[in-house]
């Protein structure tokens, strides 16, 4: 009996163990358990707590450079409207002081009509400016729209010529422009925009480059990845004062300019690379800008526009003839470098009843035969000695040109002199 005890105090003793050794397992467990979490929330909390100091450093530069930009663009304004001041001002006086002068002055047509196209020159200034001023901000509104339409490259360049020029003329510096390598001139794009973007890009060009200098207009047609349109790029280059690296990198920032129109003389309000960045933003194309100073810039502006078909020509256009007789009343094309030969030639020309036109250099006469419609020039008198293009080249390129009215007008390549003798007493030699 004592034995039975015995042995279920000894079978009790070690259930008991297991069941404290099992309890104790448990405990452990758990606390182990327990450790893991409460080690994994504090660590996911360290972690929580570093990336919300990294987001609140990220936030804080970018408020710090939001505030910087902010700072930047507040001085910039104030720097444009101290320069603008100056700007409106000159023009706005002069508008005012010769009003004044035309007001007092009697009985003389003479001055008053000088007075008047002095208060209209300072009048288109300030036009401009507001233009400018009004442009730039429906850019910064997103409200620039674009109305395309099918357009003739040759047309856009030989309006932009007309403009752009005279002004290059009045410094005497060589204005070349080349657009040979454009296979498609046709093409779907806002007209209004595309003379826009290259006047006020051979404006500049005008403006920055010294009396003499050179200025050249480019356009290149390359292959494009999209069906049914064309990479046109556009080259304006000139040998101009250029511009420093500094000022290249904000170039493009509203209201900013090289130097200010008191220190530089050059009028303006420095919206016009900001309007052109726009414009050709909102065309999707691209713009690029190497310059170095004293030396000179280049711009390329990039645009992928569709091609269209040329219209068709109507009865009338192809029913012109183009004899190759040099009559009155007829335009004639001048090319003769030498400004006393030109002067006189063009009397001698005039005097027998023709109209005279005239170019400086070969390079000049291809472009001007080629811009403007077949029919304008009756024949090209052509010297044979030019810098630039001479005779025999620009002769040739005329003879290439796409156009086969444009491509078969009379061309008198000779000594300029001599062959005027020729053409007055009705003999000439034609290529």
């Amino acid at each position: 009996m004592n034995h039975t005890y015995r042995y279920l105090d000894t079978v009790v003793s070690y259930t008991m163990t297991d069941v404290i050794r099992d309890h104790v397992w448990l405990f452990l467990g758990t606390l182990s358990m327990l450790l893991v979490l409460i080690i994994i929330y504090f660590a996911r909390r360290e972690k929580m707590q570093i990336e919300a100091a990294r987001h609140e450093q990220e936030q804080n530069k970018l408020l710090a450079e939001a505030l910087s930009a902010a700072n930047q663009a507040s001085v910039a304004k104030k720097v444009f409207l101290q320069n603008m001041s100056h700007d409106i001002r000159t023009p706005m006086n002069a508008v005012l002081g010769f009003t004044d002068l035309a007001i007092h002055v009697e009985d003389d047509t003479a001055r008053v009509q000088d007075y008047l196209s002095k208060i209209k020159i300072s009048g288109n200034h300030l036009l401009s400016i507001v233009n400018e001023v009004l442009e730039i901000s429906r850019i910064e509104s997103g409200q620039t729209k674009l109305d395309e339409t099918i357009c003739n490259i040759s047309d856009i360049v030989r309006e932009t010529d007309v403009i752009v020029r005279e002004q290059a003329l009045e410094k005497k510096q060589t204005f070349v422009i080349d657009i040979w390598k454009v296979k498609n001139l046709y093409i779907y794009c806002d007209k209004l925009r595309i003379k826009e973007i290259l006047v006020n890009l051979l404006g500049n060009a005008v403006k920055y480059t010294q009396t003499g200098g050179n200025i050249s207009l480019r356009i290149i047609q390359t292959p494009c990845d999209r069906q049914g349109y064309g990479n046109y790029e556009i080259h304006v280059k000139d040998n101009g004062c250029g511009m420093s690296q500094e000022f290249l990198e904000k170039i493009f920032v509203p209201f900013e300019r090289q130097a200010n129109t008191t220190i530089s003389g050059i009028q303006g309000t420095g919206l016009g690379m900001t309007i052109i960045k726009g414009f050709v933003n909102a065309m999707e194309g691209t713009i690029d800008i190497t310059s170095e100073e004293n030396k000179g810039t280049e711009v390329v502006v990039h645009l992928c526009q569709k091609i269209a078909e040329p219209p068709e020509k109507s009865r009338e256009q192809e029913s012109v003839s183009y004899p190759p007789e040099l009559f009155a009343g007829k335009r004639l094309l001048l090319v003769e470098d030498n400004s006393m030969n030109r002067e006189i030639a063009s009397a001698l020309l005039e005097e027998a009843g023709l109209i005279v036109d005239i170019a400086e250099n070969g390079a000049i006469a291809v472009e001007k035969v080629s811009y403007y419609p077949p029919g304008y020039y009756t024949a090209v008198l052509m010297d044979i000695q030019m810098p630039i293009m001479d005779g025999y080249t620009a002769a040739r390129k005329i003879r290439e040109l796409p156009d086969p009215f444009c491509a078969k007008i009379p061309i008198i390549v000779t000594e300029l002199m001599e062959t005027l003798g020729k053409i007055l007493f009705g003999e000439n030699c034609m290529m």
